[in-house]
């Protein structure tokens, strides 16, 4: 069959820079498993395209696919059903799947209220969507298959749930020739890589339980790992095709710490030089797997310290402490690591403007590190703290489905989203105008090859001063 498979944008006209940084790697992974079925795939990444919804469902109509499969999120649900009512208007005996993280977690209001999407994949799709596709081509019933919801005469169906993967090293590599698209790493509308960019997933699952992530909640708790081998096979390819930097977009890196150095290891010994991009957690972050990590070509590091106050790590039930997160920026800059960043979260129901004065001032006192990045608590179907507003009465589905309002700030807090944003538009503007930090960033660029390489780009695209005067206040 001919299957075209959709990454849609949000449509906002003001998300539309930083919505192509990194490939939609999950369109990869099932295109590749779908070409080996012997299907003909396209992929249409419109994050990166930013097609208007009838363009893009012209496009799928001169494609005359047999099935769509569009990938939900929940920034781009919305757009993706305006874009499944177009093509579905002009292409009427097309199949509609969706999949991803907010099909997943709605999709019996997904399925109840749009008579135009067909079936919903639940979870990972890389088995459940070719058995879907070869019933739909001998014209089987699909209760038999695992992992999917569908509408029944009068009620929505959902067969048993499909375990996830366990054989990660028995699916194909992305095949990356599927994109149209050249990609990029993005921090705060700066661009962070310079050289031909992907991003490599060298594991699945999460077995933490952070009540404002979806992650666990999608993977079941459940971690897999491919091995350091078939890893390292991929980087490999990589680099013969000319990627020269690559991002881990694992959901925990850092948690089998043998496993992570051996990756290191083999880089080392085949001679893949890659720029390397890598996020974990703090209390992993030893000072021996981050030193291996800076030695195979790790330049920038993402660590999730979320909050300087440990009643509101306690809240999110994070399990570290502040403490930590001072000794994993500190470890990092040791190994050689030339950028640190370490990621904010303020907005927690319990948390008072002192406790986020208190945040910004402990992202102050990492000197080492060199970017905060501070993000305002959003709330999306499969965290915990979605679940529990919804438990309280504090955010209605149905409301928050039809009015398109984003759940910010659904639960009651001693701070509403306005003063939030004046907050951390204010911490950016203190955090920039240090003189101490200025001096400090700009000899660490100028001693560094890699990072002028990416100040170059910046000033080549013309966005590096456009989006530092707006952190810096206009």
């Amino acid at each position: 069959m001919k299957v075209v498979l959709i990454n849609p944008n949000t449509g906002e006209k003001e998300r539309i820079e930083s919505e192509a940084a990194w490939p939609p790697l999950g369109l990869l992974y099932l295109g590749s498993v779908l070409q080996l079925e012997g299907h003909e795939v396209r992929i249409i990444d419109n994050a990166g395209e930013r097609l208007p919804v009838d363009a893009l469902s012209g496009r799928v109509k001169r494609e005359k696919p047999d099935i769509v499969g569009i990938s939900a999120l929940t920034p781009t649900f919305r757009q993706a059903i305006k874009i499944a009512q177009a093509i579905k208007e002009k292409n009427p005996d097309v199949k509609l799947i969706f999949g991803n993280y907010h099909a997943t977690f709605e999709y019996k209001r997904l399925l109840e209220k749009y008579p135009i999407v067909d079936c919903v994949v639940l979870g990972e799709g890389e088995r459940t969507f070719p058995e879907l596709i070869r019933a739909f081509e001998k014209e089987n019933g699909i209760k038999r298959i695992k992992g999917i919801a569908f509408r029944g005469k009068n009620r929505v169906i959902k067969t048993p749930p499909r375990e996830p993967d366990q054989d990660l090293d028995g699916l194909p590599f992305p095949d990356r020739s599927l994109l149209e698209w050249e990609y990029h790493s993005e921090l705060v509308g700066l661009l962070g890589t310079a050289g031909k960019f992907t991003t490599v997933l060298s594991s699945r699952g999460c077995p933490y339980a952070c009540r404002y992530c979806a992650c666990s909640a999608f993977s079941l708790r459940k971690v897999r790992f491919r091995s350091p081998e078939n890893v390292v096979a991929e980087m490999e390819q990589l680099y013969s095709q000319g990627y020269e930097e690559v991002g881990f977009v694992d959901d925990n890196l850092l948690l089998n710490r043998k496993r992570v150095e051996k990756i290191c290891e083999l880089l080392r010994d085949r001679k893949v030089k890659l720029d390397l991009w890598a996020e974990g957690r703090v209390d992993q972050a030893s000072p021996e797997t981050l030193e291996k990590l800076s030695r195979a070509g790790c330049r920038t590091i993402y660590f999730g310290i979320e909050s300087a106050s440990q009643k509101v790590l306690d809240y999110y039930g994070k399990s570290i402490t502040p403490e930590m997160s001072r000794r994993a920026v500190a470890n990092a800059k040791k190994a050689g690591i030339e950028n640190v960043i370490g990621s904010f979260i303020v907005g927690a129901p319990i948390e008072t403007r002192e406790d986020v004065r208190k945040t910004f001032d402990f992202a102050l006192s990492l000197r080492e590190m060199d970017f905060p990045q501070m993000n305002i608590l959003n709330l999306t179907p499969g965290m915990e703290l979605w679940n529990l507003a919804i438990r309280e009465g504090q955010l209605s589905e149905e409301n928050y489905w039809d009015t398109a309002v984003p759940a910010v700030k659904a639960l009651p807090s001693f701070l509403n989203e306005m003063e939030l944003n004046e907050m951390v538009n204010g911490f950016y503007q203190e955090f920039l105008k240090r003189l101490s930090y200025l001096i400090s960033q700009i000899l660490k660029t100028f001693k560094s090859e890699y990072r002028l390489k990416i100040l170059l780009a910046n000033l080549r695209s013309g966005r590096g001063l456009k989006s530092i005067k707006q952190l810096w206040g206009g």
